[in-house]
C-alpha cells in the first residue's frame, strides 16, 4: 500500500511538472507567433534552399521565396548570393528536414522543425536537470526559459539556433553516458551529433570549447591527462576541425577573417585582434542593455549561470560553461555585432546547468536552515528530554545526518 501511494504521488508530481512546463511554453509561443515574427532575413536562405530540395529550379525557388518575403519587407538577393554565399551554403540540415513540412503547409512549414527541436530540447534539459538537481531547480529553469521571449524567438523562429541547441544537448547526453560506461558507439554518437550540428549552423566551436575545457580542467585538478573527458573532447574537437576545414574548402565565398577585419574597422587581422577587447566590451554592454529592456528572464538566467560557474568552479558543469563562453566570445567578436545571446544559444544547455546548480544549492541550504530552526524550537521547549519520541525526532533531524 505504501509503495502504491508513493507511486501515485510520483505520477501526480510528474503530471503537474510537465503540465506547468508545456503550458508555460505554449503561452509564450502563442504570444510570440501573434505579436512577433517567425520569418527573419536569414530565413530567406533556408526557405530558398528548401524549395530547391523540393525539386524546383533555382529561378523557381527564388520566385517562390520572393512571393513569401515581399509582404514581410524582406528583399531577396540574386541567385549568386542566395545560393552561393559561403556562410549559409553549408547549412543544409534545416532545409532538408523542412522539405516535407514546406511541401505540405507551404512556406510556413519552415517553422515546424525549429518548434519540434526546441520542444525536444526543453524536455531533455528538464529531465537532465531534474535527475541531477531535483524538481525545484528543474521547474525554476523551465519557467525562466519559457519566459524568455529572446530565447523563444531565436529557437522557434525560422532559424537554425533551435536545432543547433538540440544537437549540443544530444552530444552532452552521450558524453555523460560515456563517463558512466565507456562504449565506442557513444563516441560515434558524439561525432555524428557534432557533424550534423556543423551542417546546421557553424557553431560547433562552442561544443568543442566546452568539452575541451572540461578535459583540461579535470586533467589539472586530478593531475592526470587521461581523464574521462579525453575522448569526448578529442572526438568533438576533431569533428569540429574537420567539418570547419571541409566547409572552408567547399564553400570559400565567406571569410570569417575578412568579416572580423571589416567589423573592427581596421586594415589587418592583427589590428583587429588588438581592437577585440573594445569590441567585446561594446558587444556585452549592448547585449546586457537589450536584455534589461526586453528580457529580464534571460538576464536572470545568465546571472545565475555565471554565479554558479564561479561559486562551484570545481564542478564539471562550470568547466563546460567556461569553455562554451570562450568559444561564444570568439564567434561574437569576430562577427562584430551584438546578438542579445543569439550566438550563445547553441550552448544553452551549459548555461542552464550552471544556473540549476545555484538554485539547487539554495534550495538545499533553505532545507537545512529550516531543520536547524526546527531543532532550535524543539530544544527550547522545557522538559523536552522527558519525551523519548521527541529525543528520537531531534536525533533524526540532526544536520550532520542530512543527505542534502
Amino acid at each position: 500500500m505504501t509503495r502504491l501511494l508513493a507511486a501515485y504521488r510520483r505520477r501526480r508530481s510528474d503530471l503537474l511538472f510537465w503540465t506547468i512546463a508545456f503550458a508555460s511554453f505554449a503561452i509564450t509561443y502563442v504570444a510570440y507567433v501573434k505579436w512577433f515574427r517567425l520569418y527573419y532575413p536569414d530565413s530567406r536562405y533556408y526557405l530558398a534552399m528548401t524549395y530547391l530540395f523540393l525539386g524546383n529550379s533555382p529561378e523557381e525557388a527564388r520566385d517562390l521565396t520572393i512571393a513569401y518575403s515581399a509582404p514581410r519587407g524582406i528583399e531577396i538577393p540574386g541567385l549568386d548570393l542566395l545560393f552561393g554565399w559561403g556562410l549559409v551554403q553549408p547549412r543544409v540540415v534545416l532545409p532538408a528536414l523542412s522539405t516535407p513540412f514546406v511541401g505540405l503547409f507551404g512556406p510556413s512549414g519552415l517553422a515546424v522543425v525549429p518548434l519540434l527541436a526546441t520542444a525536444l530540447c526543453l524536455i531533455l534539459m528538464a529531465v537532465m536537470i531534474r535527475r541531477r538537481f531535483g524538481t525545484v531547480p528543474a521547474l525554476t529553469i523551465v519557467l525562466l526559459l519559457n519566459s524568455s521571449m529572446f530565447l523563444v524567438s531565436f529557437q522557434t523562429g525560422m532559424l537554425t539556433e533551435g536545432l543547433s541547441a538540440l544537437f549540443t544537448v544530444l552530444a552532452l547526453i552521450a558524453a555523460w553516458q560515456w563517463l558512466r560506461q565507456p562504449r565506442p558507439w557513444l563516441l560515434i554518437a558524439m561525432g555524428v551529433a557534432t557533424a550534423t550540428s556543423a551542417f546546421t549552423r557553424q557553431a560547433t566551436l562552442i561544443m568543442a570549447g566546452a568539452f575541451v575545457m572540461a578535459w583540461l580542467v579535470d586533467m589539472i585538478l586530478h593531475r592526470r591527462w587521461r581523464s574521462a573527458w579525453l575522448w569526448p573532447a578529442v572526438v568533438v574537437a576533431g569533428t569540429t576541425i574537420v567539418c570547419q576545414g571541409l566547409q572552408t574548402l567547399i564553400f570559400p565565398s565567406f571569410s570569417q577573417a575578412d568579416q572580423f577585419v571589416s567589423q573592427a574597422g581596421t586594415g589587418s587581422v592583427g589590428e583587429a585582434i588588438l581592437n577585440a577587447p573594445t569590441m567585446l566590451f561594446e558587444i556585452m554592454k549592448a547585449d546586457v542593455l537589450a536584455m534589461m529592456r526586453n528580457d529580464r528572464a534571460l538576464l536572470i538566467l545568465c546571472c545565475l549561470a555565471i554565479g554558479g560557474m564561479i561559486l562551484f568552479w570545481r564542478r564539471t558543469e562550470a568547466h563546460l560553461l567556461f569553455g562554451a563562453m570562450l568559444a561564444t566570445i570568439v564567434y561574437n567578436v569576430t562577427n562584430g555585432t551584438p546578438t542579445a545571446f543569439r550566438y550563445a544559444t547553441p550552448g544553452l544547455v551549459f548555461w542552464v546547468l550552471c544556473a540549476a546548480m545555484v538554485i539547487a544549492a539554495t534550495a538545499g541550504w533553505i532545507r537545512v536552515s529550516a531543520r536547524e530552526r526546527s531543532l532550535g524550537s524543539v530544544d527550547a521547549d522545557p522538559g523536552i528530554d522527558d519525551d523519548p519520541a521527541l529525543r528520537s525526532r531531534r536525533k533524526n533531524l540532526s544536520p550532520t545526518r542530512s543527505t542534502d
